[in-house]
């Protein structure tokens, strides 16, 4: 048995599970915190692993037993904070079976913090987890493994098995909102203060000021506590619209009726619309606090700014627009779950001498 502690089901999480239980069977157990995320509005996602919700009523009495069956073979765990996560990473020890972390962090956030506070949680995460095998995804997540001393790396790239549905009704969209012709930007995310929305409508403000009149709209997808102010922003300009939240079967009619995706983020630990973006290849114009930028936003791709500087995200959305419509190569989608397989393969193969504790 194999368990996977992993927050709720996910679109960037829940079809790698799928396609990880087609290539480990009946040996992959997952166990979600929760069981269900209202929070987003992803829709159905059909999860068809095995798992189990600790929220639910016997979730937890399954995982205890679990984490003491005999047949037990590796932990993994994405994140290390909170009851759960703590008690699969202790079980794997004691029982001196591969533990296995996995969690989007950036760099960037440890290095804001206090130098005091960064030697406590190095602290408290090496007698909590030791050294174990750490899934780095990418640039800023395997820095920020190395601060904390984490250095048993393998990187499994962050990567979308699939992309979202509804890439082809795009030129309905277009039409229905009255913006065909038009050069469109598009957010894509949740409407938080981190998440830097505003900065975008002041710097979309900047750009309809810059451009010809009736050249260009603002498409916003998503919902959260900014929403009423992103309402009236939509209801004073017509050129800007806000959808909502939209489940991932409709998504990819956004992504792929857009021109490029702009997320203005005060701080990103990945950010999976880039992946999602770039799949349909539609350019995008990030910050540089977005992790995923690292390592998919080039020159072919899309643009980079400062963070919390809505005149450098204007110029750089200006660049794009007289640049003109153009796509960027397409990102592939990658099946990180065979990634993931072949690698759990090679730790139970190992003898429990041999992992470190």
């Amino acid at each position: 048995m194999i368990i996977f502690v992993v927050e709720c089901p996910a679109p960037y999480h829940t079809p790698v599970l799928n396609r990880l239980q087609d290539e480990l069977g009946d040996e992959l157990c997952v166990f979600y915190l929760y069981g269900a995320d209202t929070e987003h509005g992803w829709g159905d996602l059909a999860a068809t692993h095995r798992y189990v919700a600790l929220d639910r009523p016997g979730g937890w009495a399954a995982f205890r037993s679990a984490l003491l069956s005999p047949r037990l073979r590796a932990v993994c765990v994405y994140g290390y904070r909170g009851r759960a996560r703590i008690l699969a990473a202790g079980a794997a020890r004691l029982r001196r079976i591969p533990l296995v972390l996995r969690a989007a962090a950036n760099v960037r956030s440890e290095w804001s913090r206090p130098p005091v506070r960064r030697l406590l949680k190095r602290w408290y995460v090496r007698a909590l987890l030791g050294q174990p095998e750490v899934w780095a995804n990418g640039a800023a997540n395997t820095a920020y493994w190395h601060l904390l001393g984490l250095r048993r790396q393998h990187t499994i790239p962050y990567a979308l098995p699939h992309l979202p549905g509804g890439a082809g009704e795009a030129p309905a969209l277009r039409e229905a909102l009255e913006i065909a012709g038009r050069f469109v930007f598009a957010y894509v995310g949740r409407l938080e203060p981190v998440k830097a929305v505003t900065d975008l409508l002041r710097a979309y403000t900047i750009v309809r000021a810059s451009a010809p009149p009736g050249t260009t709209a603002l498409v916003v997808v998503g919902r959260g506590s900014l929403e009423p102010e992103v309402r009236r922003y939509a209801e004073t300009y017509d050129d800007c619209h806000y959808l909502g939240a939209i489940p991932q079967d409709r998504l990819g009619a956004v992504h792929a009726g857009a021109d490029v995706l702009v997320v203005p983020s005060h701080s990103e630990t990945w950010c999976w619309v880039v992946n999602e973006a770039l799949g349909f290849g539609t350019r995008v114009i990030a910050t540089h606090e977005v992790a995923a930028a690292d390592d998919l936003v080039t020159e072919a791709t899309g643009r980079r700014c400062p963070a919390a500087d809505p005149p450098a995200l204007a110029a750089a959305m200006l660049a794009e627009f007289w640049h003109g419509p153009r796509r960027a190569p397409r990102l592939e989608c990658v099946d990180t779950a065979r990634a993931m397989a072949d690698r759990l393969r090679a730790l139970t193969g190992r003898e429990a001498a041999a992992v470190t504790v």
